[in-house]
Order: structure tokens, then C-alpha cells, then sequence
């Protein structure tokens, strides 16, 4: 399996609603036949992707589904539910942990380390525990925001409470950079009905 993920982020839907938003994701994807019930891995538990046609055409193996504060268990009826606990946090990034965000208001990007980042660092620890309270402080313009509508140039962060990790491929078409239509079905498949999901690309 290739190492090169694309991971869709969910950067608005609340804490309390990402289980369930996961769940109802599995239980669609399971039921049409795109993944198997019951998860593989123990870093990072994905599910096999059963639809030959859907790897063909996509170069997508696996689907891992992310709700902050839970994690994957079979059921022992042959398939998986959520649990709590976990190490799922919410913030998705290159797995080097470098990456570059952009102001929401003055467009000026910030990466950590940069000078004046420790309001974004502090705020990715904060995030962790009280993510309505992750705030950062752009160094540029000294606007406040939320971490959540921080947005990445080059696609390489996001934080939100659900994501969907598509093992195998760096889908370029989910940014507009290739096939739209193609891009748009799968985005209808995995539930995103109005493209809104924030893409981040990653290795795994």
C-alpha cells in the first residue's frame, strides 16, 4: 500500500456530534458494499476498501474514519463500533508535523517555530482539551481567531472533531486541480454533499 494519504476534515461540525457522524459514515460505506465491517491496523485502524472498481479508479486502499476522543473496537458481531478514549485529537497535518497556515483576516501565514507562533502552539495544546477555546493570534495583523478557520496553502493541516483518511493517494482533484467531476462524486460518497470538507495531504 502506498504511504500517500488525503484526508477530508470536517473543521465545523461539534465535538459532541463527530461519533456519531462516523458511525452513520461506517454503517453507509459498509452497507453498499465500499468497506469491510471490521477494521485493520492498531496505529491507525482503517478499513479495508472492498469496491475493486473504487481502488481502480482512485488508488484508494483503505478509509479511516476520525471522531476526537474515540476510537475503533469490533463489536464481536462481525463489524466495529466507537468507544471512548483514543488517541484521536483533532489536528491533522503532514506526519512530520511541519506545516504552514494562512490569517483568515490579513492572509499573512504563520508555521510553528516562525516568530510570534507560541499563540499557535499554545493554541494546538489547547485545542487538544478545549478546542472552543484554541484561539490564536496572528503575528501580522494581531487579529484573534479560531484555530479551526485556519486554513493551509499548500493543503498540509486542518483541525476539526471528523475526518475521513483515504489510504493510498494524494487526491489532487479534491483541490481543483484535476478531475471535478470524478472529485465530486467521492466527495457525495463519503458524505461531504457540499464539498466543504478541508483537504489535507499526508503520508502514513
Amino acid at each position: 500500500m502506498s504511504d500517500a494519504t488525503t484526508i477530508l476534515v470536517d473543521t465545523d461540525l461539534e465535538r459532541d456530534d463527530a461519533a456519531a457522524a462516523a458511525t452513520d459514515l461506517y454503517l453507509h460505506l459498509v452497507g453498499d458494499g465500499t468497506i469491510s465491517p471490521l477494521p485493520i491496523g492498531d496505529e491507525e485502524t482503517r478499513f479495508r476498501v472492498l469496491d475493486e472498481r473504487l481502488v481502480a479508479d482512485t488508488g484508494i486502499r483503505a478509509i479511516g474514519l476520525h471522531a476526537s476522543g474515540h476510537r475503533w473496537r469490533e463489536d464481536g458481531n462481525g463489524g466495529a463500533r466507537l468507544v471512548d478514549g483514543g488517541r484521536e485529537n483533532g489536528i491533522f497535518c503532514r506526519y512530520d508535523g511541519s506545516f504552514v497556515i494562512r490569517c483568515p483576516e490579513c492572509r499573512e501565514t504563520l508555521a510553528p517555530g516562525d516568530e510570534g507562533s507560541e499563540a499557535l502552539e499554545e493554541a494546538l495544546a489547547v485545542w487538544c482539551d478545549a478546542p472552543d477555546s484554541a484561539y490564536v493570534a496572528c503575528p501580522s495583523c494581531a487579529t484573534w481567531t479560531s484555530l479551526h478557520l485556519w486554513r493551509s496553502p499548500a493543503n498540509d493541516f486542518a483541525v476539526g472533531h471528523f475526518a475521513i483518511t483515504l489510504y493510498g493517494a494524494h487526491l489532487k482533484g479534491l483541490t481543483r486541480d484535476g478531475d471535478e467531476h470524478a472529485a465530486t462524486a467521492l466527495r457525495q460518497r463519503l458524505g461531504d454533499i457540499a464539498g466543504d470538507y478541508t483537504v489535507v495531504f499526508a503520508k502514513a
